[in-house]
């Protein structure tokens, strides 16, 4: 019965017109909520496809989850069929590393990092592949004397699909030993893996041609391996000593690789969240100031509420529903679009752009109809300035049930703060005046 009571009061209470300002106060705090909701579901989903994007594109292209370094080429052998089958890893491939300097067409010669792969690569691993764009012909490396390029480093020589380049490599078993070699390579690909970093600075060559770099009598190489789960890294780390039989192979996690970059997309992400969430506490205070003032405007009704038995608790629980059903409405109106623009971001920012560019096309038309515009077609993320070429956008699931419940946790917060309040009421005091 009690329950009943605090629902339909507070029910009612949410749906009846106060004194002077009808419903105003609680369509305004429900759409702040909505907004709140709506601007950090939209924000946090650009945030992860940029983040999810570059990850990727590092894991799956450049460090791998894990990597056992220092191989010479017969334990090289033996360690890729013991990873093979094991069944967290999903794919172990060998290569090499190298710096070096590579010169095109242009006079102005370039630092690049130049990795050597097997020739099979592509049923090794597959992911690869994926996360990896061939703009430009083919990534072929099983013909001696072939390089693939990416497609900023190929524009920044001046060389395309053909072409011809040279590497500057130092050899030597020892510093002291080292000496500069030159190589031709013919270009056979250009990919494109959507970070600006590697298009700009790496290249692949067969993995004998990379071995053939290092110059030594026992060359090394790397094993570079994807697990199923990369958040398990250090259960894969510990099953492959295992399977190593009392060896300790030098093995690098991802974590450990990457960590100032994953470091700093945290932070980033972090601080985005707190600078949005503060639009839930803006919110909350005007919650609680309005309810407040509905407690203040109700003294007569709470008294008589008193007055047939209803207590403190149960009088407060009806302003709080009030709260939770303010915050509740407001979340989930809120997460319903923001999940819409998140799914059409790119729809989104068209629409912005031609609304703008109808603007000044029309100011254009009106201020200067006689002169012809210097001003260009405006771009939300010009090629010119951004690395992109649409916005990516991915919610993740436990991101926004994060930010419903937060959204209805603080609405619901602010009016068990105003109905502290309740407690003033003496029913006597107030019913004497009746």
């Amino acid at each position: 019965m009690r329950t009943r009571f605090i629902s339909f009061m507070g029910f009612r209470y949410f749906r009846s017109r106060r004194r002077g300002v009808g419903g105003t106060s609680t369509v305004l705090a429900i759409l702040g909520v909505a907004v709140g909701v709506m601007a950090l579901t939209a924000v946090m989903g650009v945030m992860n496809g940029f983040q999810l994007g570059f990850i990727e594109s590092i894991l799956e292209i450049s460090s791998y989850h894990l990597q056992i370094r220092g191989l010479t080429d017969a334990s090289a052998s033996a360690a890729l069929e013991s990873l093979r089958g094991l069944p967290a890893v999903r794919s172990a491939v060998p290569f090499t590393e190298h710096q070096v300097i590579i010169e095109g067409r242009f006079s102005d010669p370039r630092g690049c990092l130049i990795r050597g792969l097997p020739a099979d690569l592509q049923s090794l691993d597959p992911s690869f592949f994926n996360t990896l764009e061939i703009v430009s012909g083919e990534f072929a490396l099983r013909r001696a004397g072939t390089i693939v390029l990416g497609a900023e480093l190929s524009r920044h020589l001046g060389v395309g699909v053909g072409d011809g380049v040279s590497i500057l490599s130092l050899q030597g078993a020892s510093l002291g030993e080292l000496k500069p070699e030159n190589r031709f390579y013919e270009v056979v690909g250009l990919f494109r893996s959507g970070y600006y970093e590697f298009d700009l600075g790496w290249a692949f060559i067969s993995l004998e041609e990379g071995l053939a770099l290092d110059g030594n009598s026992v060359s090394t190489e790397t094993v570079g391996i994807k697990i199923g789960n990369r958040f398990r890294d250090q259960q894969a780390i510990q099953a492959i000593k295992d399977s190593w039989d009392g060896q300790t192979p030098d093995i690098v996690s991802w974590r450990e690789f990457n960590r100032a970059f994953f470091g700093a997309l945290r932070m980033e992400k972090i601080m985005m969240t707190v600078l949005i969430g503060l639009i839930f506490v803006v919110v909350g205070f005007n919650i609680h100031h309005s309810l407040r003032r509905a407690v203040r405007e109700r003294y007569e009704e709470i008294g008589v509420l008193k007055a047939l038995g209803a207590s403190d608790l149960a009088v407060r629980r009806i302003f709080i529903l009030e709260g939770l059903l303010i915050g509740t409405i407001g979340a989930f109106a809120g997460l319903l679009l923001g999940l819409l623009i998140s799914a059409n971001i790119n729809a989104v920012f068209a629409f912005a752009e031609m609304i703008v560019n109808t603007a000044l096309s029309l100011a254009d038309l009106l201020l200067f109809p006689l002169v012809q515009s210097a001003a260009g077609r405006f771009s939300l993320f010009s090629p010119a300035y951004f690395y992109i070429t649409e916005v990516p956008s991915t919610v993740l699931l436990r991101e926004a049930v994060l930010i419903v419940v937060f959204a209805v946790l603080a609405p619901t917060a602010a009016a068990a703060a105003a109905a502290s309040r309740v407690k003033e009421v003496r029913p006597a005091e107030v019913l004497r005046y009746e």
